[in-house]
């Protein structure tokens, strides 16, 4: 039994019909992947979820790794966290011009999701 028990913030069900948006980003390896960003009707600047679109051949292994992540990303946005929460704790790697970048599609799709 944990130590420590929190229940989470409840989930913030989105309504059936809502404000979305198809964004195209870039993976530091020259891949293009299509995301669709559902906002929430009551704040509409804030992003509730995100779906993969398309971007990796149906059925690969990475395809279904980024569509897992981004129903996780989602779910963490329904219970309360922003984007930036989520942002701010994901791994980035030093570039050789000495920039921090993501180190995984899973940061960069949390990074388009701040902008």
């Amino acid at each position: 039994m944990p130590r420590y028990k929190k229940t989470p913030d409840p989930r913030h069900d989105l309504p059936t019909r809502r404000l979305a948006e198809t964004r195209k980003i870039t993976t530091p390896e020259g891949h293009t992947i299509h995301l669709s960003i559902g906002y929430d009707p009551d704040e509409p600047e804030r992003p509730r979820e995100v779906f993969y679109s398309a971007g990796f051949k149906s059925g690969s292994q990475l395809e279904f790794q980024i569509q897992d992540a981004c129903v996780m990303i989602s779910l963490l946005l329904q219970h309360g966290l922003r984007p930036e929460d989520v942002a701010k704790s994901l791994s980035r790697v030093e570039q050789p011009d000495g920039t921090m970048a993501y180190a995984s599609i899973v940061g960069l799709i949390a990074a388009e999701l701040v902008r």
